[in-house]
């Protein structure tokens, strides 16, 4: 019986496999790059919609270069020890592109809320 428990648990932990940080980063890259692309297919959108409005046009400039400057300022707040990319691995390891993609994500994601918030208007 015992025999048969270990043969068991053996072979199911050779069967199955864990997600390793390579993997997770990819997906982090992933889910990023898609909401990045909704993102930029509403602004597309919003400024053909709202085309022959200069002063909306103007306004949507600024705030989408306001809206970088905000992510990029918590950016560093997330990340107070970041200094420099090449040595962002020996401050947070290996997992921190996956953080990086992680942070922009969610951050696209709140831009995307409110662009579609200007569509209700």
């Amino acid at each position: 019986m015992k025999v048969i428990i270990l043969l068991l648990v053996c072979s199911q932990s050779l069967l199955s496999f864990s997600q390793g940080q390579v993997e997770m980063t990819d997906i982090a890259e992933q889910n990023w790059y898609l909401s990045q692309k909704i993102k930029d297919s509403l602004v597309l959108e919003l400024k053909t919609f709202h085309k022959n409005d200069s002063t909306f046009i103007r306004s949507f400039d600024a705030s989408e270069k306001l809206w970088n400057a905000f992510v990029d300022e918590q950016f560093n707040l997330k990340f107070p020890a970041y200094e420099s990319w090449e040595n962002r691995k020996e401050i947070y390891g290996s997992q921190f592109d996956m953080l990086n993609y992680n942070f922009l994500k969610m951050y696209c994601d709140l831009r995307i809320a409110t662009l579609y918030d200007l569509f209700e208007e």
